[in-house]
């Protein structure tokens, strides 16, 4: 039985999990960005007029938080330029013209049955196949567990998927239930652990039952089935669900001897590690008023949300708003023309039916944001004190300890923006903390320029 946290909501789910995936077939051209993860972003190592192969690496930094990129399909690299990106701006990106041929790339060769069971071997595949955390964050995967050694005592896979309308890690348990416990098995090896929790809320009793009888525990895994509760699926909450540890204002999992990990991230552990393939395709949901139906789909990254949308029926209304990702937390996607990337879990395609926007929100004081905060912060008054921008008090009520998971603002009857109000405020400290340090080390550069002079 897992533990209860504090808060949290149950929104109408939108799923569509009998919806049968569909391959979406790549496009003509694909746009693979050299920024899929967070930290140092990669530089190309291909040059235009190359040929590649279907999982060559094409992009990589030697930087400790970074991850590799492959190209998707097999062709000609016809540009290196900045093109539009899903989280905004235009970013470098490799223009590849698809032969549809599919040619693969032998680089990585499955590994070993040795190799298999090396804590080494894996985590230095995990690596080479450019694995970052697929539930939408992008941490590079190797990093994470190298990071947590010695420090973790438990591994929590991540199969609560609460958001509205996502199914892809549904579909991936019930699709690839052996092969999703093997690559549990090889994060657990890993990390060094004896044991890792699957943590499944209750809704995907089907996926629960199929991993069972696949007999977990020989693979130093056990299911645990979750309650069914929004945000479930945070990383904090996951932690709590499982351990009933807590991870402090400020902290991180493996503070208190966790390491999370998304279900498709550990899938595509397996993939990499069992046949060689790196990581350039995953399973996502596609779905809002504006498409009309709800689509789960594998796309190859690189591939044009406009293209997606074609290959999916098109629109039946125009959308008013993309979103990457989930309803309750996802972000905004400005330019139809951006691709998917490997943190795409999915695209919802909203229109002005699903604005839940009014002109003048007022907040009467009815303490709803407080009950379902599952961080047990108090929004309505961190919403206060940004409206006058006073940082002290945003401080002292924890502002900065947000997960942005939405609650607040759904529960809210007077329907203040309350979540975007403190996704904006972390960016205003943030602001404030690079002028501060830009301030200082301009002092410190005159203090020595003047001592400098006086030496003279």
């Amino acid at each position: 039985m897992p533990f209860k946290y504090h808060g949290g909501v149950h929104p109408n789910y939108m799923k569509a999990p009998d919806v049968p995936v569909i391959s979406i077939t790549p496009p003509p051209q694909v746009i693979v960005p050299m920024a899929q993860h967070i930290g140092a972003p990669c530089k190309p190592i291909v040059a235009v007029g190359d040929y590649v192969t279907m999982g060559q690496k094409i992009g990589d930094n030697p930087a400790p938080v970074s991850a590799p990129i492959h190209s998707p399909v097999s062709g000609k690299v016809i540009a290196i330029e900045p093109r539009p990106h899903p989280l905004g701006d235009n970013i470098p990106a490799v223009v590849i013209e698809n032969d549809y041929q599919d040619t693969p790339c032998t680089d990585l060769a499955p590994l070993t049955e040795a190799e298999l069971q090396d804590q080494e071997a894996i985590l230095t595949r995990i690596r080479e196949a450019g694995i970052v955390g697929m539930g939408g964050a992008m941490f590079p995967t190797a990093f994470k567990i190298r990071g947590g050694l010695g420090k973790v005592d438990t591994l929590i896979i991540n199969g609560a998927e609460c958001e509205p309308y996502l199914n892809g890690d549904h579909w991936t348990m019930r699709l690839h239930p052996e092969e999703l416990l093997k690559g549990i098995q090889l994060a657990r090896i890993a990390s060094g652990l004896d044991k890792a929790y699957y943590g499944i809320e209750k809704n995907k009793q089907d996926a629960i039952d199929l991993l069972n009888s696949k007999n977990p525990a020989q693979y130093g895994v056990e299911i645990v089935p979750e309650e069914v509760k929004y945000p479930q699926g945070g990383e904090k909450l996951q932690i709590k669900a499982i351990t009933n540890r807590e991870v402090k204002p400020g902290g991180l999992p493996a503070g208190v001897g966790c390491n999370v990990i998304s279900t498709q991230t550990a899938y595509a552990i397996y993939r990499a590690c069992y046949e060689g393939v790196p990581c350039f395709q995953r399973t996502l949901t596609m779905g809002g008023s504006a498409l009309g139906k709800s689509v789960n789909a594998t796309v190859r990254v690189g591939t044009p949300i406009r293209y997606m949308v074609e290959q999916v029926g098109g629109f039946v209304k125009e959308p008013r708003k993309i979103v990457l990702g989930g309803p309750m937390m996802g972000l905004i996607c400005s330019n139809i023309d951006a691709v998917n990337i490997k943190g795409t879990a999915g695209l919802l395609f909203f229109t002005e039916e699903e604005d839940r926007n009014v002109e003048n929100p007022t907040c009467i004081h009815c303490g709803q944001c407080l009950q379902v905060c599952p961080m047990k912060l108090e929004p309505v008054y961190m919403y206060k004190y940004f409206q006058k921008r006073d940082f002290e008090k945003m401080q002292k009520y924890h502002i900065l300890d947000c997960i942005e998971c939405g609650c607040c603002s759904y529960n809210c009857p007077g329907r203040l923006p309350l979540t975007h109000t403190f996704k904006t405020a972390k960016l205003l400290f943030a602001a404030r903390a690079a002028e501060e340090k830009a301030r200082a080390e301009a002092a410190a550069k005159e203090a020595e320029a003047k001592k400098e002079a006086e030496a003279k």
